[in-house]
Parts: C-alpha cells; sequence; structure tokens
C-alpha cells in the first residue's frame, strides 16, 4: 500500500487505522483518514480509494451529504472511482463478473466498469 500511502500524504491527508464498527471514514476538516483495522489489507486499500474520492471531489458538498439522492451519488462516484483505479492498477485485466460480485454491484453497473 506504499503507492496509496503516498497519493494520501500528496493530499496532505493522514490516515490512522484503526478499530471501528464501520469500514472507514474521511473527516474533511481535518483532512484525516480513518480505516478499520479489521479488514484484509485489500479492503482497506478499497476504503482508502473510496473515501479518497470524497476527499478530493466531495468536500464543498458535505452539507448535501443529507439527501439520500445526493448521498447515492456521491457513493456511486467514489466506487466507481475506486473499481476503475483497481483495474487501472491490474492493466485493465479483469472479469466483469467478480467485480460485480466482490463489490455487490447490481448487472447495470457493468457500463460504468472502463
Amino acid at each position: 500500500m506504499k503507492t496509496i500511502k503516498e497519493l494520501l500524504a500528496s493530499h496532505g491527508i493522514e490516515l490512522v487505522v484503526m478499530e471501528l464498527e464501520k469500514r472507514g471514514y474521511y473527516f474533511d476538516e481535518l483532512k484525516l483518514m480513518v480505516v478499520n483495522q479489521n479488514q484484509s489489507e485489500e479492503k482497506q486499500k478499497q476504503v482508502i480509494l473510496h473515501e479518497l474520492y470524497h476527499a478530493l471531489n466531495h468536500s464543498d458538498f458535505n452539507a448535501l451529504y443529507t439527501n439520500p439522492v445526493f448521498h447515492s451519488k456521491m457513493e456511486n462516484e467514489a466506487n466507481t472511482s475506486m473499481i476503475n483505479y483497481l483495474i487501472q492498477e491490474n492493466d485493465g485485466q479483469f472479469n466483469y463478473t467478480s467485480v460485480l460480485e466482490e463489490f455487490n454491484l447490481g448487472l447495470g453497473w457493468e457500463c460504468h466498469l472502463n
């Protein structure tokens, strides 16, 4: 995860891995990301990538996060970004079915994967 940690550092985001009830959080006002230590390293990486998208693209929209429509849209964008990063990291080699199953996505998602 060295590359991910360098990416966080380049944006001035501190990462803390600790025991949590949820997978992870990003605290915009503190530029602090907290990730659950009870996940595999791969799951932690996925959470970090998801939260990083929120940090870089949604920080101006925190007030909208309580609205279910905007919340769903922002979560979709963060998931899409995370999945695309992981696919690119594997030189575009992936299995649509395994990606859909791994991230518990519906069949409509295959058109979002590039």
